[in-house]
């Protein structure tokens, strides 16, 4: 399984003739030579992190303290704004392609058009749905584990397999896979149940959620474990991809 950790998009006809641009953001899980480039940084700053190219725990709270001491948000992933301020140079931005059909490498694009959605309050839901959504938000709060598959620790898509699970339904494990499961449904027609997709620190999708109406959704995140997030503007609206819908 790809690691995937869990951001937003136009999808439909629109979203299949539009080429996007992506950031590689870094984050726990990531690896390679600038993931060390990106250590060597932080030593220099201070910030003790062995340089072996694996974006770890450590690493991941080196970035916190860099991002407080330049006052940003300390999230603990290298997006564009912190990568410049550590790296002193803009990220690298990777042109996102259409699907290729052969799992998921690529995507159409990445952002919400916020001038073409309307978010809307969640309205009756089947009973199926509302014991899913009540099952993922009994978890918020447990921490991210990268594979983690139970309670004791989530990654994205294996949080999203265990709350289906837990309620008869069966999905794949890794988030590209998941994101080629159900049917493909536009920002405009999401409904609490459904699954939502991201791309945050490698080119296609790597972070899956489940839509909770009105523009949140939850999802297991490397920075704060099981929560509650927005899609409505900031990181993960950025970032949406698409969505399915499995139920």
């Amino acid at each position: 399984m790809k690691r995937r950790l869990c951001v937003l998009l136009l999808t439909g006809v629109l979203a299949l003739g539009t080429a996007g641009i992506s950031h590689a953001d870094y984050m726990i899980g990531s690896q390679g030579p600038e993931v060390r480039n990106l250590q060597k940084r932080l030593n220099v700053y201070g910030f003790k992190v062995k340089a072996d190219g694996n974006f770890n725990v450590a690493t991941c709270n080196a970035v916190k303290k860099f991002q407080r001491r330049k006052h940003l948000s300390a999230d603990g992933i290298v997006g564009p704004v912190t990568y410049k301020a550590l790296m002193g140079k803009t990220m690298y931005r990777a042109k996102a392609e259409r699907p290729s059909g052969r799992g998921n490498a690529s995507i159409p694009y990445v952002g919400i058009d916020d001038s073409r959605v309307e978010w809307h309050k969640a309205g009756p839901v089947s009973d199926t749905v509302r014991a899913i959504t009540a099952e993922a938000q009994k978890y918020v709060g447990v921490p991210y584990q990268f594979g983690g598959t139970t309670p004791r620790g989530f990654d994205c898509s294996g949080f999203i397999q265990y709350v289906f699970n837990r309620k008869g339904i069966i999905l794949p494990r890794g988030a590209d896979e998941q994101y080629l499961s159900g049917r493909k449904i536009s920002v405009n027609a999401l409904e609490p149940g459904d699954l939502v997709f991201f791309n945050t620190y490698e080119e296609g999708v790597s972070h899956s959620g489940l839509y909770l109406g009105d523009g949140y959704f939850i999802s297991a995140t490397s920075s704060r474990g099981v929560a509650v997030a927005t899609m409505k503007n900031g990181y993960w609206h950025d970032r949406y991809v698409g969505a399915n819908r499995v139920l």
